[in-house]
């Protein structure tokens, strides 16, 4: 799924649907990483979102993420647990409607795969099959236009980040908040008493990058690379590289 994302994201739009855990280790049918990770059925959305998050960051995904709501709105409407690949057109039909997981994960992904694959080449979709296995069972989802999830994106680096910055010999602890603001990532910095806005604040493919100001002079560039709850990454400034580490202290959704 992740090699798809990588091949085709400049052609298509991509959405990963985190919804009910399927093997949670309270389940009918728990697995063995649920069990050793004390993955139990979600009981709120913030526990929904933290476990979406670890998924993300064990298995390197950087697939744009959405995490359904607790009344499990997108896995009902489209018949998708355990789990289910869709392929939607410009026009909301479907032209890849697999079965449900976990027989229909990689045919799906196979079907998405060479229908993609036709499109990068000709830059014309190909046709939508007269009729799929997967029609008759389940005709309601695989006949009717696909509108898009209402579902809040996921931002997997919102909260309270416990910040560490090397500058001269000298080590300079800071408070990071990350919050989501009409669907964007804002930011303040807090260090040495002062609170510092940050700004062009952007995440994507797993990498943070913002600026901030010292309190006074000019603003210095941040990147860097998080990894689940920890971020290692440094700034370029008029005066040199800084190293600077995190660790997130507080989750947005808790």
């Amino acid at each position: 799924m992740q090699k798809m994302y990588d091949d085709y994201k400049d052609v298509a739009e991509f959405r990963l649907v985190y919804i009910k855990e399927a093997h949670a280790s309270d389940s009918s049918w728990p697995v063995e990483y649920a069990k050793e990770l004390g993955i139990t059925q979600h009981k709120n959305y913030g526990q929904r979102c933290a476990v979406a998050s670890k998924l993300l960051s064990d298995k390197s995904l950087t697939i744009p993420t959405l995490v359904d709501d607790m009344n499990d709105t997108v896995a009902k409407a489209y018949k998708g647990w355990p789990d289910r690949v869709f392929l939607v057109r410009k026009d909301g039909r479907l032209s890849v409607a697999a079965k449900r997981g976990p027989w229909g994960f990689k045919p799906g992904i196979a079907a998405a795969k060479e229908w993609l694959a036709s499109y990068k080449e000709t830059g014309f979709e190909p046709a939508i099959p007269e009729k799929s296995a997967d029609a008759e069972a389940d005709s309601d989802v695989a006949t009717r236009p696909i509108t898009r999830p209402d579902v809040a994106p996921f931002i997997p680096i919102l909260g309270q980040w416990k910040m560490e910055t090397v500058y001269d010999g000298n080590l300079y602890p800071a408070t990071m908040t990350l919050a989501s603001k009409d669907g964007k990532v804002v930011g303040t910095w807090v260090s040495q008493g002062m609170e510092m806005p940050m700004t062009d604040l952007q995440f994507a493919d797993g990498t943070l990058q913002f600026k901030r100001s010292m309190g006074r002079g000019p603003l210095m560039a941040f990147e860097g690379k998080v990894t689940g709850d920890r971020v290692e990454g440094s700034y370029t400034t008029s005066f040199g590289e800084m190293k600077s580490t995190g660790e997130r202290t507080t989750s947005a959704q808790e």
